[in-house]
């Protein structure tokens, strides 16, 4: 409009030069001088008629102009600056696009897909339409018709019928053409591989932030960098077209590829819940680890949830009690004190000891778990059938300074840094709160706590020639150059001991409690374990115990070392069992041999 009007000025100005011209030819003698009056006034008044018309023509083209810029406000721009008047800017997140989740196979465990977000306009929404709306709503995303009926009949100018419909869902509904329902394109979390490794993989709430799992420990690489943008919005709650501005650009999310075999994992899984169900457990525990790498092939506790439908979840579900729950391990500990005492030469696998049917200790009976009359045991026959009397006598010969030593030394109380949300550690009282009979009771592995990941790590090390290493789930991030590296500790240079412990141990599934780990063809090496549960009141409860077996096939072309456990099991029950159905499937999937 500034350039319309300049132009307009700038031609009056060219109008204005032949009348100036003319003044000057005007100046020329006059033989007349009454007709030069004469003539004078009727250029005069020519050039006012002139200055006149030239001011009506500049009026006029003003007048065309602002007509102009009218018609536009109230007719063409009109929409726009209804909207623009009633509207107010935001600032909103761009949200990235979240990294996927591979197995060490290239299985996608979670990504990230295309979705749609539903919503209408309720009083724009004939009111002869919303049955149908709800209906096809119902069919097309789930849930029950009613519930979307109340939502599209709300009082409101704006509402979310669903969040993250797939595309065939969003067409049904656009192909209806009922007005006042749209849809704005979004993203959602699928799990190709259904309900398995729920709880490895973590869990998303309603607005897509990490809540459980891998998805919140590694929500930094994970969720990438949100940007920004401001746009406008009109009082209905629409964006306004053409605002729209990027402040920020958004980063996206990056991939992980984790240790985890999902068919190995699923396999663990269902022998843990199998097994936890044969034994009458409130819940249970399993992990197949790699004692070289620390790499998490498996774990898994019960019971467990389903990703893929997040309506039904018991509670404790969502987390692995294997790292987030400590407890008395029982007999597996008892691995621990005879590893003690052969690095301290107090004993070797022939080593007898007489063990009477019961220790007396101040006002306590310490006796095993079956009956038994007075015997003589070797060291061997003592773990084999594992005797709570025989390990006792061990620790005291040992001394308890020792155990206490030697826990600390193999790292039973201390957590795993394992890279998971919530990891739990195991406790034992400083060495000069012990009294005598928390001493022995501590070599059979009541009086302390640890975790199930803190027990495997130590059968690991032994497994890995005395080296433990950090266990974890992270393989590989592909966009990083620089690979992860994972501490590791010498608890033990004592190979001698080590292969001693592993004699024992064979003894434990050859002839003792863990008869039925026995795997056709190979040597295996483990112990079970039976633990009393604290009671609330003091004490130990009666007739319920935590059970375990921890175990691996030593000298052979893996490094898998797998642990199972089970809790508030009715009696004295095992899980060996289940043990032999992870380890069987391993060696089939792994083609594992032995020398």
């Amino acid at each position: 409009m500034v350039e319309r009007h300049t132009s307009r000025r700038s031609h009056s100005q060219r109008v204005q030069g032949p009348r100036s011209a003319s003044s000057r030819h005007h100046q020329s003698p006059q033989r007349n001088s009454r007709s030069s009056r004469f003539s004078t006034s009727s250029f005069d008044r020519d050039m006012f008629n002139g200055r006149l018309g030239i001011i009506l023509l500049v009026f006029l083209a003003v007048a065309v102009i602002l007509a102009c810029r009218l018609v536009w406000l109230q007719v063409i721009d009109a929409q726009n600056n209804l909207d623009r008047g009633t509207s107010r800017e935001v600032t909103v997140d761009i949200e990235p696009r979240r990294g996927t989740i591979y197995d060490r196979n290239g299985t996608i465990l979670a990504t990230t897909v295309d979705a749609y977000n539903i919503f209408c306009h309720p009083h724009v929404v004939s009111a002869d339409k919303v049955d149908q709306l709800a209906t096809a709503l119902a069919n097309a995303c789930g849930g029950e018709a009613q519930e979307y009926k109340d939502k599209i009949q709300q009082d409101t100018n704006f509402v979310y019928l669903f969040k993250g419909a797939d595309e065939d869902a969003m067409n049904a509904i656009k192909d209806l053409g009922i007005e006042g329902v749209d849809y704005e394109k979004t993203s959602k979390r699928v799990y190709p591989c259904g309900a398995t490794a729920s709880q490895i993989i973590g869990v998303l709430n309603s607005d897509g932030d990490a809540i459980t799992g891998l998805e919140l420990y590694y929500d930094d690489i994970l969720g990438g960098t949100a940007g920004q943008k401001t746009l406008e919005y009109s009082k209905e709650g629409v964006p306004v077209p053409g605002t729209e501005q990027v402040t920020a650009e958004v980063i996206n999310g990056q991939d992980i590829v984790l240790s985890i075999d999902i068919d190995m994992q699923q396999k663990l899984e269902e022998a843990l819940a199998l097994r936890v169900e044969e034994v009458q457990g409130s819940g249970g525990s399993a992990m197949l680890m790699d004692s070289a790498t620390g790499e998490i092939y498996a774990c898994s506790s019960s019971p467990t949830f389903d990703i893929t439908d997040l309506t039904k979840i018991e509670e404790g579900a969502t987390n692995l009690s294997s790292i987030s729950s400590s407890y008395e391990p029982g007999s597996t500990m008892k691995a621990v004190t005879m590893l003690a005492a052969l690095e301290e030469g107090i004993v070797n696998p022939d080593t007898e000891y007489f063990c009477p049917a019961a220790l007396k200790v101040d006002d306590y009976t310490i006796a095993d778990s079956h009956e038994r009359g007075d015997e003589t045991m070797s060291a061997t026959t003592i773990i084999a059938d594992s005797s709570n009397v025989g390990v006792s006598l061990i620790a005291r010969d040992m001394g308890f300074e020792k155990l206490y030593e030697y826990i600390q030394k193999y790292q039973l109380t201390e957590t795993t840094g394992v890279d998971y949300p919530g990891e739990a550690q195991g406790y034992v009282s400083p060495r000069d709160q012990w009294s005598e009979v928390q001493g022995y009771n501590i070599s059979f592995g009541q009086g302390l706590t640890t975790t199930p990941i803190e027990m495997i790590r130590f059968y690991a090390a032994l497994a890995n020639n005395g080296t433990a290493t950090q266990p974890h789930f992270l393989l590989d991030v592909p966009t990083e150059e620089e690979d992860r590296t994972y501490a590791t500790s010498q608890i033990t240079d004592n190979q001698s001991a080590i292969d001693q412990l592993e004699t024992m141990m064979q003894a434990t599934v050859d002839r003792g409690t863990g008869t039925d780990a026995q795997i056709e063809g190979y040597r295996v090496v483990g112990k079970t374990g039976t633990a009393e549960i604290a009671s609330d009141q003091g004490g130990y409860q009666q007739g319920v115990y935590n059970i375990s077996f921890v175990g691996y096939l030593p000298d052979s072309t893996t490094n898998l070392v797998c642990f199972v456990g089970a809790y508030d099991v009715p009696g004295e029950r095992q899980t060996v069992e289940a043990f032999h159905d992870i380890m069987t499937f391993a060696i089939d999937r792994y083609n594992i041999t032995q020398n």
